[in-house]
């Protein structure tokens, strides 16, 4: 039977129309996947919700996959999407979603007390450091620890201070490793994981403490040394953007985050690397919308000047190319984030290198799905190489 297609909204941030072929689950979940949908937007959401071809377990599936139940948990109750509105149905469960939304608010604030301890003490050490993502994102962008998902604390230190930000973490209760298979311990990782780690990645490896909460298994700290991969062709040390870090106040303490336009590229490398990382896409995390979303929201908050320092410092690092696969595609999940002339000046000459993945890992190859489509297809890791590259 042909699919129905789904009319695209025009107003705020608009489906992208290539999705009007994609399953009602998929387009229910990318109208949902923004921080404030529009009354069309919403309209449109319960006109999704009340087709009788709706696959509601593929749409859990999917919003857990995307990391984005929180936030559409929040919408379900905001909007009342539960509730029937005229012919429409309204969604199924919705003590499901609101569940998810406020267990994910006492999650974060169980992480963000643990985080705020961390973040004193490195700092009475005496260590510079700089948050990534996580918090400086939920509370900076986002406004409210509720609707994004945060997995664990990522720093941006300098390679120098690793043995005392070591000192410090192992003081904490943090080991370098994994959690165990009862959940009360940590586990060292393996010697081949240490060694492909040191070699490869320009993080150190994470630290970890049991959580011993249903809520929280462990409380993860990541130190970075350079938002870039090794092999990408470009480096931006750690040393280097804390020089032009900025205070704030996150965790309910007192702290530091990257200056912005560094934020921004930090976030776009970020998306590069986890898009096209073979041992993501043979986890099928490689792709989720929450990742677009943070740069459409960040990108969003940037004026000329600002566009101006960021076309700028692509270009000293010679990041074009990521950062172009970044923005290219946040645009294309959300038209009107970013200036078409930002997009213009970063473009390379031969785009091919969009639809590819593996280079880092040394073993490119070349997706045959389209981009949207492969945001949904969960089988997708199945296609890509074998890795060869240790999991921490």
């Amino acid at each position: 039977m042909t699919q129905e297609a789904v009319p695209n909204t025009t107003s705020g941030l608009p489906i992208p129309p290539q999705a009007a072929g994609l399953p009602p689950y998929a387009q229910l979940l990318l109208v949902l996947a923004r921080l404030d949908p529009d009354a069309d937007q919403v309209a449109l959401a319960r006109s999704l919700a009340g087709r009788d071809d709706l696959d509601w377990g593929a749409f859990l599936d999917a919003a857990a996959r995307h990391k984005l139940l929180p936030l559409v948990g929040r919408h379900v109750h905001t909007y009342r999407l539960g509730r029937p509105a005229g012919d429409a149905k309204g969604f199924p469960y919705p003590w499901l979603f609101a569940s998810a939304h406020l267990g994910n608010r006492q999650r974060n604030q169980a992480l963000s007390d643990e985080f705020a301890l961390v973040l004193k003490e490195l700092g009475d050490a005496g260590v510079p450091y700089a948050v990534r993502k996580g918090f400086s994102l939920a509370e900076g962008l986002y406004h409210d620890i509720s609707v994004r998902r945060i997995s664990d604390l990522d720093l941006l230190v300098d390679r120098s201070d690793a043995p005392l930000a070591h000192e410090v973490m192992v003081r904490l209760g943090y080991l370098q490793g994994n959690l165990a298979a009862d959940g009360d311990r940590i586990e060292p990782f393996k010697r081949e994981t240490q060694l492909f780690w040191r070699l490869n990645l320009s993080n150190q490896l994470p630290y970890l403490k049991a959580g011993n909460r249903p809520d929280v298994s462990e409380y993860n700290v990541d130190l970075c040394h350079d938002i870039f991969q090794r092999k990408s062709g470009s480096s931006a040390s750690a040393a280097e953007l804390l020089r032009r870090r900025v205070p704030v106040v996150l965790c309910g303490t007192g702290t530091w985050v990257a200056e912005p336009v560094d934020a921004l590229l930090d976030l776009c490398s970020h998306l590069h690397k986890e898009a096209t990382s073979l041992r993501f896409i043979e986890d099928s995390v490689d792709l989720q919308i929450s990742k677009f979303l943070d740069v459409s929201l960040f990108a969003t908050g940037f004026g000329d000047s600002e566009w101006d320092d960021f076309t700028d410092r692509t270009k000293q690092y010679d990041a074009a190319g990521i950062a172009y696969y970044a923005l290219h595609h946040t645009e294309l999940l959300y038209p009107g984030s970013i200036p078409a002339r930002v997009l213009d000046t970063l473009r390379p000459e031969d785009t091919g290198y969009l639809d590819q993945y593996g280079t880092l890992d040394g073993q490119t190859a070349r997706w045959s799905l389209p981009f949207l489509d492969r945001l949904f297809d969960t089988g997708r890791g199945r296609d890509s190489a074998p890795s060869n590259v240790p999991h921490a």
